[in-house]
């Protein structure tokens, strides 16, 4: 196995990038067509320790301190949170946790409040096996067992689509789903649009009328020329967090190339299945709830683990934004910060009083409105999957051009798996 991790270690960036392919057919697997049937001839092999703790710190690993290189006194007060990832965040939000099944079990690497004590955890590494031991130790010290076994998951329409079914969450795959809190991100963005730089007003279009800020409307506070409609503000949410999801799920996908590993990112299991709302499936086991004057229930956590700021986890919006103050205090006061000089924190603006209260009166606004928060996107929100396996290199011999497959991953096994008879 050693000479499988130095390979992956030291395989080019742009290698992986240029021949990263979506290989869906994985060992052990079936497929039934009139024009490629194949049964594998191999049975279902997991991925390994070492081999899941490299993909998914790829994904959504802690990597250091973010270096919050923004003005103080107009820009770094957005930043939630000061732990850097391997993916991008708009505010430093990460927003995301990653859930995933194998044989053994579901999992969530919980690493929302984890923290760096040094800009990069891996400056002083001095070898790729001291590296894959520093990985190692932080994979299994953020990773939490939720349930024993195999998720409860669709295995056919509508919660799976029909030509997932053959191979999605088989044995021996490695199935994630990245999972995005959108109203740690949304309280933020509120902060940042009702300050007086912005003095933005929300508009409940629906309705016809300011969303629960007519008071700050009359005062000056806000302009109310300077309008906002609230749906166009919730998609701004939802489009600016979901790309985390996206972003981990390539981040996987070439640490798999890497590796010399299949799979690939998909769209296949509906939410409302795969997260546990319908009784039909366990699913990833999140509580939903049904809003009034609406049939369709939403996600808003799983309890305990990953929850969102609003009911039923508190009371109402006052406690939901004074729990995400809260928080992002903590997570600023607890940070190793990346300045050489204090003056640099000691300039920074934060939110005055009468923003957070804007703030507050828009989110009560919502839920006493429409009986949910945020009106229109889910709290929780699903909307790519990846999965990683080992592949069947005959069933692409025998169908595919030379290029199917690359030299990782003919020799994969050889690499990796070197007690393994095949």
């Amino acid at each position: 196995m050693r000479e499988g991790i130095e390979r992956a270690l030291s395989y080019p960036l742009f290698d992986a990038i240029f021949k990263r392919r979506s290989r869906r057919f994985g060992v052990g697997m079936t497929i039934e067509s009139n024009v490629m049937a194949f049964q594998s001839k191999i049975k279902p092999i997991p991925l390994s320790e070492v081999e899941e703790a490299l993909v998914i710190w790829a994904g959504t690993g802690l990597t250091g301190t973010s270096l919050g290189d923004l003005p103080p006194e107009t820009g770094l007060s957005t930043l939630i949170q000061w732990t850097g990832r391997t993916y991008p965040s708009a505010c430093n939000a990460h927003a995301t946790e990653l859930f995933y099944t194998n044989d053994s079990g579901l999992y969530m690497m919980k690493l929302r409040d984890a923290k760096a004590d040094k800009i990069s955890i891996f400056e002083d590494i001095k070898s790729k096996e001291e590296l894959v031991d520093t990985i190692l130790h932080l994979f299994r010290k953020y990773r939490i067992k939720l349930e024993d076994g195999r998720a409860d998951l669709p295995d056919k329409p509508p919660g799976l689509f029909e030509f997932n079914v053959w191979n999605a969450n088989k044995p021996g795959t490695t199935l994630f789903f990245p999972v995005t809190d959108l109203t740690i991100w949304y309280i933020d963005l509120l902060m940042l649009y009702c300050s007086r730089s912005y003095g933005i007003t929300i508009i409940d279009e629906r309705h016809g009328r300011p969303a629960g800020v007519d008071e700050w409307i009359k005062k000056g506070r806000l302009n109310p020329n300077l309008k906002m409609p609230l749906y166009e503000f919730e998609k701004r949410v939802v489009t600016g967090m979901v790309v985390e999801q996206a972003i981990m799920c390539h981040n996987m996908t070439l640490a798999a190339q890497a590796i010399g590993l299949g799979g690939w990112t998909f769209t296949g299991f509906l939410p409302y299945y795969a997260l546990g709302g319908s009784p039909e499936y366990r699913g990833l086991g999140f509580r939903f709830i049904k809003p009034k004057n609406s049939e369709t229930p939403i996600p808003v956590g799983r309890d305990g683990v990953f929850e969102a700021y609003c009911p039923p986890y508190y009371k109402d919006m006052d406690e939901a934004v004074e729990a995400w103050i809260k928080d992002k205090e903590k997570y600023w006061n607890e940070a190793d910060l990346p300045y050489k000089d204090r003056k640099i924190i000691e300039n920074v603006k934060f939110y005055s009083e009468t923003t957070v209260q804007i703030v507050k009166d828009i989110c009560n606004y919502i839920y006493e409105t429409y009986g949910r928060f945020p009106a229109f996107i889910e709290p929780m929100f699903s909307r790519l999957q990846a999965q990683v396996h080992h592949i069947d290199t005959e069933f692409y011999d025998k169908y595919f051009k030379k290029g199917a497959y690359s030299d990782v991953h003919k020799e994969h096994f050889r690499l990796w798996h070197p007690d393994l008879d095949i």
